[in-house]
């Protein structure tokens, strides 16, 4: 069977993403080199989107070096125009991140323990336009047309205690919303379109001992996700070539969603 090309030309795109960080995947420690390490990787695998990224995280990456000495960032990342592969494009691709960070002393750069950071606060923001190239049309694929939108807001404030055997306090808050729509018409034109909408919010504050108790627990794959967990909905649409809605349901969980659609397990 022929492969779909729009599958493949996809496929080919992220292995090459995927494959072009450059980087390893060690573990790193917890400190100032572990943070900037983990971005850089971050950083290195957007490159893969086009080279006209190349400027904009060169220069992010010499901000994230002088973050410990600077204590600021105001970052922008832009790839409006940049194409994923062959078939679909970046009609809206932006990012910003922006940190501030307060020592003990003012003047003084950030430990590498970070034990004299008395606040550090930071704000990011994502918003993405996904859409076919009119290459799409006249590929032969099965997948007919596509959307996709998220566009998600960020903000976390850690604050030393005016105790240094205290742990610090955390507070987090982040707003998401994504849609996907697609439209598909097999080879004995039979087809439909399905959207699925997903909203998430969350907001909380916590301690850094509570932090570290749900990350040290034995059973902290369960404790994280709790510590972390969202307000979610998820809905999905199905339509047929009318525009004849025939199946529609709200999920309250990524889980909830999942199981929905996972195959049944055979019963003995």
């Amino acid at each position: 069977m022929e492969e779909d090309p729009f599958v493949t030309d996809l496929s080919q795109f992220f292995e090459s993403f995927n494959n072009g960080s450059g980087e390893g995947n060690e573990q790193v420690e917890n400190t100032n080199e572990g943070v900037k390490s983990i971005a850089k990787r971050a950083l290195s695998a957007a490159k893969d989107l086009g080279e006209s990224l190349e400027t904009q995280i060169a220069v992010i990456q010499e901000h994230l070096e002088a973050f410990p000495t600077e204590k600021q960032l105001n970052e922008t990342i832009n790839v409006n125009g940049e194409e994923i592969g062959n078939y679909l494009i970046f009609t809206k691709g932006e990012a910003t991140l922006k940190a501030d960070a307060e020592t003990t002393p003012d003047d003084a750069e950030i430990a590498e323990d970070l034990s004299n950071l008395k606040e550090i606060s930071g704000d990011a923001s994502l918003n993405i336009e996904v859409n076919p190239t009119n290459k799409l049309y006249s590929a032969g694929s099965a997948i007919k047309d596509l959307k996709f939108r998220i566009k998600a807001t960020g903000n976390v404030k850690i604050m030393a205690n005016e105790n240094p055997d205290e742990a610090p306090t955390i507070t987090l808050y982040y707003t998401e919303s994504l849609s996907i729509g697609l439209s598909f018409c097999n080879s004995e034109g039979d087809g439909g379109k399905f959207v699925i909408k997903e909203d998430a919010n969350y907001s909380e504050t916590f301690t850094g001992d509570e932090f570290a108790a749900a990350t040290n627990a034995e059973d902290s794959d369960e404790l994280i996700p709790d510590l972390f967990k969202p307000n979610i909905t998820i809905s999905v649409k199905v339509y047929d070539d009318n525009d004849q809605l025939k199946f529609s349901d709200t999920y309250e969980s990524i889980d909830e969603f999942i199981t929905a659609f996972s195959p049944e397990e055979p019963t003995e």
